[in-house]
């Protein structure tokens, strides 16, 4: 029940089609009585020979119940079927957005292709369950309640006895529900782990082919797939047990009617007609009965799936904007790190400890360390994809937490060492930050990424589609194209986070000259590993161990013979000092 009460808010904007489903619904059920109880009239009139008037209407009204018998149903399948369509769409639309809302601590802890399964594996689950479950069990419970109200109406005391199935089907139901829930919803978490054993097999195909690992990962892959298997047939067994069950305890049902009414055929109490009316009122009604015990197994299944989707929903951002959260649009006094301390979310170890920093309107700031020194979570702050744990972060002497999100991220500009490519044209990926950017904007931006020669050779220039990830560009050139939407964006503080590390040399000379061109009129964080590209920033902050172990300019540092420069000659290719050790 309480997975239903989650669909309900869906199911509310549309609640008259609903209605006119179940009245479609209850006039199927209708028909379906009326068309059991006219076998009795034309029975009895095709034996006893009483009146051929009345056989040729009996006759005559056979397909006209079943034309609108046709009619009503193909009207409820329609409904039904706009119904799932909509309210999976919806949920769709939800699941998507909460995904964009969410802080990036979920997507630390959640397998991508666990999140993908119940994207699309359950939510298609949720939408066959909504679409024949209802149809079946609505439609097929007015059909009993028809069908024993006839029964009744013929022989109150076969109705009776038929009666029993009733209590056993629920029985039936009860048990197998529970066993086929907790088999499905086993079986739908391994196929996310399957689908995330396929997304990892696709994205890393590289590096499985160049440590000869197929065999490895075939077999993790069995293993995950065999568990599925095992699980699946838990639920086939069960699935296949309730018809059979059922059919039973029907038989057992059906001798006893059999039993009774031979005694009354035989008293004279009853006639044939009557009796085949009775029998087939009952056949009519045990078979939605038995299509609903069959249809439990697919709800269970869409119970399992309702479950897992809303577990996503029901995730909440640690990053949430506050109510009277403020505009950021130009930096005026700069930005001040302030005692700032960081842990990520499931970790023990500090990222950052104590950190503070000022970086002045206008002023090229490096950040230089070791790996795993911070660096990047200083990225992460800045952008407010986490919040600090202790200290502040300020923006023109504000708490960035007062700050909106979305107002902060548009007046950041990112060039990262992973560059993600969206599988769009040229233009629209370089438009990715500035909706309704026009052509002659995107071609000045490529002009000062220096991306517009190489782009102006693609068979449809900016409008050439880049496929999935970009992969058919070189890295330098993938490269570009991210410093082209940093460039249209134009935002007044840059943030180049390890951006030529994955450049060779001649890329990664071209690629910093086309950065450098970003430098006047901004503030610009630089984080990078290779500490020849800092020589140009106005001060280098170098951490170590998540705390800042000096600052100063490049001829600074290396005057120091500190960390700096260790890091440095190492680079080199030179042995440190003994004083740099």
């Amino acid at each position: 029940m309480t997975a239903l009460r989650r669909l309900l808010p869906y199911l509310k904007p549309h609640r008259r089609r609903f209605v006119q489903a179940c009245l479609i619904m209850f006039a199927v059920a209708a028909l379906n009585g009326a068309t059991v109880y006219i076998v009795g009239p034309a029975v009895n009139q095709l034996f006893e020979k009483t009146d051929p008037q009345k056989l040729l209407l009996v006759v005559l009204a056979i397909p006209v119940i079943f034309f609108l018998k046709l009619v009503v149903t193909y009207t409820q399948g329609y409904l039904m079927s706009w119904l799932s369509q909509k309210i999976t769409q919806k949920l769709r639309e939800d699941l998507f957005q909460h995904l964009h809302d969410l802080s990036m601590d979920f997507y630390w802890k959640s397998k991508s292709g666990e999140v993908l399964s119940r994207l699309t594996n359950d939510v298609f689950r949720i939408q066959d369950a909504l679409q024949f479950v209802p149809l079946y069990v609505v439609r097929d419970s007015l059909t009993v309640v028809v069908l024993i109200g006839v029964m009744f109406y013929i022989r109150w005391q076969f109705a009776l006895t038929a009666l029993l199935s009733i209590p056993i089907a629920a029985a039936v139901l009860g048990i197998l529900g529970k066993k086929l829930r907790r088999a499905s919803k086993k079986s739908q978490e391994i196929m996310g782990e399957i689908y995330h054993r396929f997304q990892e097999s696709l994205q890393g195909m590289l590096v499985v082919k160049a440590f000869s690992y197929e065999d490895g990962a075939i077999c993790k892959f069995k293993e995950e797939n065999d568990s599925l298997f095992s699980q699946m047939m838990r639920y086939m067994r069960a699935t296949a047990l309730s018809g059979p069950l059922m059919e039973f305890f029907g038989s057992v049902i059906m001798a006893a009617i059999v039993y009774q009414a031979g005694r009354q055929i035989m008293a004279g109490h009853m006639t044939p007609g009557n009796f085949f009316q009775f029998l087939t009122c009952f056949f009519a009604a045990y078979a939605p009965i038995k299509n609903i015990s069959n249809l439990n197994s697919q709800l269970q299944m869409g119970l399992a799936a309702v479950d897992r989707v809303f577990a996503i929903l029901d995730e909440k951002p640690s990053v949430v904007e506050r109510p009277s959260a403020r505009a950021f649009s130009k930096l005026s006094e700069g930005i001040e790190l302030q005692d700032v301390s960081f842990r990520y979310p499931g970790r023990d170890q500090w990222a950052l400890r104590h950190v503070s920093i000022k970086i002045e309107p206008g002023e090229v700031v490096a950040v230089a360390g070791p790996s795993g020194s911070g660096k990047s979570t200083l990225v992460h702050l800045l952008l407010r994809l986490f919040d600090p744990t202790e200290g502040r972060v300020l923006i023109d002497g504000v708490d960035l937490r007062d700050y909106s999100a979305t107002s902060v991220r548009g007046g950041f500009g990112l060039v990262t060492q992973d560059t993600i490519l969206f599988n769009e044209t040229v233009a629209g990926n370089v438009a990715l930050g500035k909706a309704g950017a026009d052509r002659a904007e995107i071609q000045s931006a490529l002009k000062v990424a220096d991306a517009d020669v190489f782009v102006s050779q693609f068979p449809k220039g900016i409008d050439t589609p880049l496929g999935d990830r970009g992969q058919q560009l070189s890295g330098g050139q993938r490269q570009r194209i991210a410093i082209a939407r940093a460039v249209l964006k134009n935002p007044p503080v840059m943030i180049l986070d390890e951006a030529t590390s994955n450049l060779d040399a001649a890329s990664e000379r071209s690629v910093q000259e086309a950065l450098e061109r970003l430098f006047p009129g901004r503030t610009v964080l630089i984080i990078a590993h290779r500490l020849a590209t800092l020589r140009k920033a106005d001060r280098i902050v170098v951490l170590r161990q998540g705390e800042v172990a000096e600052s100063g300019t490049h001829a600074e540092l290396l005057a120091k013979e500190g960390v700096y420069a260790t890091l440095y000659k190492f680079q080199q290719l030179e042995p440190a000092s003994p004083t740099a050790a």
